[in-house]
């Protein structure tokens, strides 16, 4: 188990240390162990830009290795960073990060099905009519969602302003598009369409707060649509990674939305989300690139 007082003492170690804690659900944890450690070192809260440098995008794609001596000691000084570092890997992380979630994923299942074989072994039924246990249906799970607490409350925002209100309903548009989910081409083109599908976020403009969030209802509700399509144009992994990142974007999204029920201003509310549509279609587009 990952903690914070096993920090290995190489650097090339803390590296490849680093780069299993950021997908592990032990992130949380470790987080609050070094806040704890480093609390009275800590002075000025650098942000994870002020940490990375010029280096963010080099870690997004080859990971922690990239990372210096003082670089990864900020991170450790300063934990909370590796929540944010742990998002970002999640939505815009390149195929470094995409084939070790891909790995984790099979394993959680692996395990899953040995824990349940034990306990049938272990808990046999009393009698011949007592209704056997059925496994666990094996389903992909959301790495974003671990140790990033900020999706909590948006969600409970989202609550208490949605609750009674019905769901925006689909536009023909974007993945909601008739056809937009059904081509039948290779799986790299597939991919590339639907970071075109997503590109017409910016076909139509958003000058009011109403409307962006008309727009943005719209384009989260194309995202359920995208997470609940079979894709039968992709492989196995490739699906897995496609709906692990919409629920990413979807996340996203959710947010944004209540940061406009809360008050945000129109400009930056909007910058936010051609933010996101930009990410989110390189995301695509380089994972287009790395199938065959």
């Amino acid at each position: 188990m990952l903690t914070a007082f096993n920090l290995p003492e190489e650097t090339d170690e803390l590296r490849a240390w680093l780069d299993d804690l950021l997908l592990q659900p032990e992130l949380m944890s470790v987080v609050s162990q070094l806040a704890a450690v480093y609390a009275a070192e800590n002075g000025a809260q650098p942000t994870l830009d002020d940490v990375l440098q010029d280096q963010r995008e080099s870690v997004l794609e080859q990971g922690c290795q990239v990372l210096s001596p003082l670089q990864i000691q900020q991170l450790l000084t300063h934990p909370e960073l590796l929540l944010e570092l742990q998002e970002q890997l999640f939505l815009e992380g390149g195929a470094f990060w995409q084939e070790r979630i891909a790995a984790l994923t099979d394993e959680m299942e692996v395990s899953r099905g040995q824990d349940w074989l034990k306990q049938q072994i272990a808990e046999p039924p009393a009698t011949e009519m007592q209704n056997v246990t059925t496994a666990p249906a094996f389903q992909t799970v959301s790495y974003r969602k671990i140790g990033i607490i900020g999706f909590v409350s948006a969600a409970l925002v989202l609550v208490a302003l949605f609750l009674n209100q019905e769901p925006a309903a689909p536009q023909g548009w974007g993945w909601n598009r008739p056809g937009a989910l059904t081509a039948d081409v290779p799986a790299a083109e597939y991919l590339n369409q639907l970071a075109d599908s997503a590109e017409e976020w910016f076909n139509k403009p958003t000058e009011t707060k109403a409307a962006l969030e008309t727009r943005l209802k719209q384009f989260r509700a194309g995202c359920e649509t995208l997470i609940n399509a079979p894709h039968p144009q992709l492989s196995q992994d490739d699906r897995t990674w496609l709906v692990e990142r919409c629920q990413a974007w979807a996340g996203k999204l959710d947010e944004q939305i209540a940061a406009l029920n809360e008050g945000a201003d129109l400009k930056s509310a909007d910058e936010a989300a051609d933010a996101l549509i930009r990410k989110l279609v390189k995301a695509l587009r380089t994972r287009a690139n790395t199938v065959g």
